[in-house]
Parts: C-alpha cells; sequence; structure tokens
C-alpha cells in the first residue's frame, strides 16, 4: 500500500498548495497534469477558499451525510486518515454549509480515489486478469460508407473523417471518391463496434458518430430543409441556414434546430434516447405529439411514449468526443453497456451488480484494463473472468 499512500499524499499537497497559492499549473508539472486528467477538478477545488476548508469539507462530508454509500464512506475514510483532522471539540458548525462545498469535497475525493493503484487481495488471479485485459484494446477511426446502390467503401483508418462536396475527401483534402459516381445521392456512413469517425455535410455541419453508429444523408440537401437520419450515438455542431431547420430522425424521437450543437444518444435496442445541448436551442418531440424545447443544458430523455427533461453535466454527455469515459454516480449495467460497444467486447454481469453506481474516469485511448480498475475500485469483491473477448462480472 505504500504506493497508494503516496499517491494520495501527493494529490493532497498539490490540491493544497495551490489553494495556497504556492504553485499554479503553469508552472507545476504535476498539478498542470492532475487538472488535464481531472478538468472539472480544478473549477470544483477553487471555489474552497482555503487549504483549511479542503479538510474540512472532506470532514463535514465523511463524518455528517448520513445516506452516502459505503464505498463512498470508505473512499472519504482513507482520505481523512491522510490528513491531520482538528480535535473533534473544536470543529465548527457545518450545517449551513453551501451546497456546493460538500459537492466540491466530495468531487475531490473521489477524483483522488481515481488516482490510487489498487491491488487485488488475491494477487496472482489479480495479475492474470490484467495482463488480459491489457490485450482488449480500444476502437479507432473505423467506417464504412454505404451509397444508394448498395455497394459500400470500407474508409481510410488513418483519417478520422471525410467531407462530402463536389467529391467526397478525407479531412486532410485527399480524394476518397471522385465526383464522376452517379450513385450518391443517399449516403450512409456507419461506424461498427469499436469505431468512430468524422464527417462534415454538404452544409458545413460537422457529425462525430461513436461505435456502432449510422448516419443516413443526401449528398446535398433540399432548399427547405436539412434532414438526417440516425441510429446511435453522435454529436452534431449544425451549421446554421437561415430558414433551413436541420432535422434528425432516430427511431424515437425528431430534434428540430436552426444552429447549435448538441448530442444524440439513441440505440434502437436499448430504452432511453437522450439529447444533451450544449448551446443554441433544439425541439424534440415523439411521435405521441409530444415536445420539448431545449435550453443549454439540459437534456430530454425518451423512454417508451414518455418525454422528460433534466438537468445534466454537457462535459459528461459528450465526454466521448474528447475520448474519455465520464462516470458520475451511474448504474454499472449502463457503464458496461457503452464501454463493451467501444471494446467491442461481450461483458455479462450478474443481476445483482448492475445497479451499483459508478464514479471516476478513464480515457477511452486506454486498454480495457483501466476500465476494470475503475470497477475494482467501486467494490473489491466483484470477480472479473476474461476469456477471448468475452468478459465475466460476478458477485
Amino acid at each position: 500500500m505504500a504506493n497508494t499512500k503516496h499517491h494520495i499524499d501527493n494529490t493532497l499537497i498539490l490540491l493544497q498548495e495551490y489553494l495556497k497559492g504556492n504553485i499554479h499549473p503553469t508552472t507545476d508539472r504535476e498539478l498542470r497534469m492532475l487538472f488535464q486528467q481531472y478538468p472539472d477538478l480544478r473549477i470544483m477545488v477553487e471555489k474552497l477558499e482555503n487549504a483549511d476548508h479542503l479538510r474540512q469539507e472532506l470532514e463535514y462530508y465523511s463524518v455528517h451525510v448520513k445516506d452516502i454509500e459505503k464505498r463512498e464512506s470508505r473512499v472519504l475514510s482513507n482520505i481523512m486518515t491522510k490528513i491531520e483532522k482538528p480535535s473533534l471539540k473544536k470543529t465548527i458548525s457545518y450545517k449551513k454549509l453551501p451546497l456546493w462545498y460538500t459537492a466540491a469535497a466530495c468531487f475531490i475525493g473521489l477524483a483522488i480515489f481515481g488516482i490510487w493503484t489498487i491491488k487485488s487481495k488475491d494477487h496472482n488471479n489479480n495479475i492474470d486478469v490484467t495482463k488480459l485485459a491489457e490485450n482488449l484494446h480500444p476502437g479507432g477511426n473505423k467506417a464504412t460508407l454505404h451509397f444508394s446502390d448498395g455497394s459500400s467503401l470500407g474508409l481510410d483508418q488513418s483519417h478520422n473523417g471525410i467531407v462530402i462536396g463536389s467529391n467526397i475527401t478525407y479531412n486532410d483534402g485527399s480524394v476518397a471518391i471522385g465526383s464522376s459516381t452517379d450513385k450518391r445521392q443517399m449516403m450512409t456512413l456507419s461506424t461498427p463496434r469499436g469505431g468512430q469517425y468524422e464527417i462534415q455535410l454538404s452544409d458545413g455541419t460537422k457529425v462525430w458518430l461513436n461505435a456502432s453508429t449510422s448516419l443516413k444523408y443526401p449528398d446535398k440537401f433540399t432548399e427547405q430543409q436539412r434532414l438526417v437520419e440516425l441510429d446511435g450515438e453522435a454529436y452534431f455542431e449544425v451549421a446554421k441556414s437561415q430558414g433551413r431547420p436541420f432535422i434528425v430522425i432516430t427511431e424515437k424521437e425528431k430534434i428540430e434546430v436552426l444552429g447549435t450543437h448538441f448530442n444524440v444518444y439513441s440505440y434502437p435496442n436499448e430504452k432511453e434516447s437522450k439529447v444533451s445541448l450544449k448551446e443554441g436551442k433544439v425541439k424534440v418531440s415523439v411521435p405521441t405529439g409530444e415536445e420539448k424545447v431545449l435550453a443549454p443544458g439540459e437534456q430530454a430523455v425518451v423512454n417508451g411514449e414518455n418525454l422528460r427533461v433534466q438537468q445534466v453535466s454537457i462535459d459528461e454527455s459528450i465526454s466521448w468526443t474528447n475520448d474519455e469515459f465520464m462516470f458520475n454516480n451511474e448504474p454499472l449495467g449502463t457503464v458496461l453497456t457503452q464501454v463493451a460497444r467501444w471494446y467491442d467486447i461481450d461483458i455479462n454481469i450478474d443481476p445483482s451488480l448492475s445497479k451499483i453506481t459508478l464514479w471516476g474516469s478513464v480515457s477511452r485511448l486506454d486498454t480495457f484494463d483501466k476500465v476494470l480498475k475503475i470497477i475494482k475500485m467501486t467494490d473489491d469483491k466483484i470477480k472479473i473472468q476474461i476469456e477471448g473477448r468475452r468478459v465475466k462480472l460476478m458477485k
């Protein structure tokens, strides 16, 4: 556990020194790397007035919040043992502390927790599983372009996107397919499991496709509207075109915009579909006729015939576009569906584990063993078996 202790102590020292004003990310490499790994951490830490508050808020959260899960309690308990705590007799009253204080303390605790190196009690089994997981590599730039006559073109994996124009070019300007073809009226760009790709449509709209996603679109839009069809997950940066709405049709909803940035998560085999708005304004409607207009920071959730709107962290909703998984109190079953799609693996999970909530973040560029570390942090009693590309999680 010496390595764990070093990481905890070092992280706390960095945060405390930053709060005191003794170091800054522009001059301290370790602090800069910490904030790069956890982008929201700097914002949260700055809300604490000084180093003493950092200690006090962690103590408040671990001692006074009664309904936190045992997992979070263990995390904060370990952190608190590394901080010199004041005498309980001198502890001030925290009953009226602002909500963001406890949120900041929680985030700091969990971020530190995510840095720990976890060692399994069954050391030999852990080494075996880790080595197998290291062989499960992340996805990459993989996509196929399908044409209206039934033919298709496998796109170059050394490029990450295409541009639709008189020619279809890669985003470095090299030609993927020339203008002489007469089969381009309607096209579909599709990514497999373990694939992602970008496309710039004829109007200048940019779309990023996540794994196992298809986008159907015309080579040229009409003068009245711009309509595309989506199965899967994609992030849109819609080019403005006065009087010509941009419409995204999925199996579950219709999204109508003029110019905006938003994410659509709508896989046909999943119950819920989500539209998350980063900027601008979109209208989401469902077959029943119900519709909602979203403001930035809002998410429309479609489940069957039900349509509701909730506040979300957009950074989390679009973290995949920045090559990152971000888990914020998400059910393990939901998380693993996304993970399996990206790593192109089959994951079987014991039903009793599916609702365990997961916190943390991991790069989508890392091999699968890094994801397993986050899972083991949540509950180190979870047993993991790996056979080829099949992963099993058990109690």
